[in-house]
């Protein structure tokens, strides 16, 4: 429960669990799939990998600011578990067919794909720094940080703190917001519902990791076929 971590630890023990799946898996694609189309899936995967992650986090209930501590810190090690995945290899020395994240033969991963993989995680990193932001500096930094930043991406920063209905209607009023418009809890020319049903849609789109594994493995599946 992310809403009353009150301790910051190692990495999460769903991080761990998600190397330990995603490191094998991706060394046997590699495998099994020329190299001239081992970088573009690395790219599917990290571009899928870094949504299914944001919309995981928009769909807590709320998030403490320990909780968003600990998520930076999962954060900063699954974005250094992707970056590696380009230059993954089997790990020469191992007996139990166990991946080398840092085998000796590894090279920089290509700066392209750098890029697009801690763009990506961006967006995380500055939602969870947002909500372990203060409530009265909250505005501030919101509009500064956040370019192009809505009344409806505030609105799930603060839904995320845990800020009741009346706090948010102070800060929406802040934001720029009408006080009629901002006690309706909406965006610019929306009323709460409608913000409220397209932040439902967004979330919705979002596909959790367990579920792209498994796509990933089907599609694994259908390249090993398709050479043999």
């Amino acid at each position: 429960d992310w809403g009353s971590l009150d301790v910051v630890g190692e990495e999460s023990a769903y991080v761990r669990s998600m190397h330990d799946a995603i490191a094998p898996f991706v060394e046997t694609v590699q495998g099994l799939i020329p190299s001239s189309y081992f970088r573009n899936f690395c790219d599917k995967f990290a571009a899928a990998f870094t949504s299914s992650y944001y919309n995981t986090l928009i769909r807590q209930k709320r998030i403490s600011e320990s909780g968003t501590q600990q998520l930076l810190l999962d954060v900063y090690n699954l974005k250094t578990l992707l970056l590696k995945l380009p230059v993954i290899e089997k790990s020469k020395s191992s007996t139990d067919g166990s991946v080398d994240l840092k085998s000796p033969g590894s090279t920089i991963p290509p700066a392209m794909y750098t890029k697009m993989v801690t763009k990506q995680f961006a967006k995380s990193e500055l939602l969870l720094k947002l909500v372990g932001t203060p409530p009265e500096l909250l505005i501030d930094v919101f509009k500064a940080q956040w370019s192009g930043g809505t009344a409806a991406n505030l609105q799930t920063v603060m839904n995320l703190k845990g800020m009741n209905r009346k706090e948010q209607t102070a800060m929406l009023e802040s934001f720029g917001l009408d006080s009629e418009t901002a006690q309706r809890g909406a965006a610019v020319g929306s009323t709460s519902s409608t913000v409220t049903e397209h932040v439902q849609i967004l979330q919705e789109k979002g596909n959790d990791v367990a579920a792209n594994l498994s796509q990933m493995r089907q599609k694994v599946d259908d390249f090993r076929k398709a050479f043999r």
